[in-house]
């Protein structure tokens, strides 16, 4: 009997101090993530004035607003074909090609709403921010467009200037 009630008690307390354990740990992990995200989604303005440049220049097609926010050697990538633009005119390319999947569907008044930024990451001369956004417009017969989605960008500091590296949209569908 002494042996049983002996045995008992060791496991009843291996699982008290194993519970334990995971508790501190989901409570260590969970007080880190929340600091992490404290720290992590402030976004400083002078690099979301360049992302919001980027998104914005769809309001209107204004490929003045994107001529200069590119890297050399940056990335695009769209669900709009072809998919991918490179190089200092990335941009340009992509506002272009909005722009004729637009008049092709006869899309009019598109507009994008930026939402609120909750994964940006920083380091010296280096940023990646993932921006949710909102388009919509009018189709033919005044249907109503939307599209939801993030962009997920990648900021280079060169020369004491923000430009993007790389900019991919990502449907919400495809979440």
């Amino acid at each position: 009997m002494l042996r049983k009630t002996l045995f008992i008690s060791v496991v009843v307390l291996f699982m008290c101090s194993f519970c334990f354990a995971k508790q501190t740990a989901k409570s260590g992990v969970e007080s880190n993530y929340a600091a992490a995200l404290s720290r992590d989604t402030v976004p400083q303005a002078e690099v979301m004035q360049v992302v919001n440049a980027a998104i914005n220049s769809l309001n209107s097609f204004n490929i003045d607003a994107v001529a200069n926010l590119y890297t050399q050697n940056a990335v695009v990538a769209d669900d709009e074909p072809p998919y991918s633009w490179n190089g200092p005119t990335a941009g340009v390319q992509w506002v272009n090609a909005v722009e004729q999947v637009c008049k092709e569907n006869r899309l009019t008044k598109l507009k994008g709403s930026i939402g609120t930024v909750s994964v940006y990451q920083q380091s010296t001369d280096n940023v990646y921010v993932v921006v949710p956004v909102i388009y919509t417009g009018l189709l033919p017969g005044k249907a109503a467009f939307e599209a939801n989605g993030a962009f997920a960008f990648v900021l280079r500091n060169i020369n004491g200037k923000w430009l993007i590296k790389s900019q991919v949209w990502v449907p919400r569908r495809a979440l």
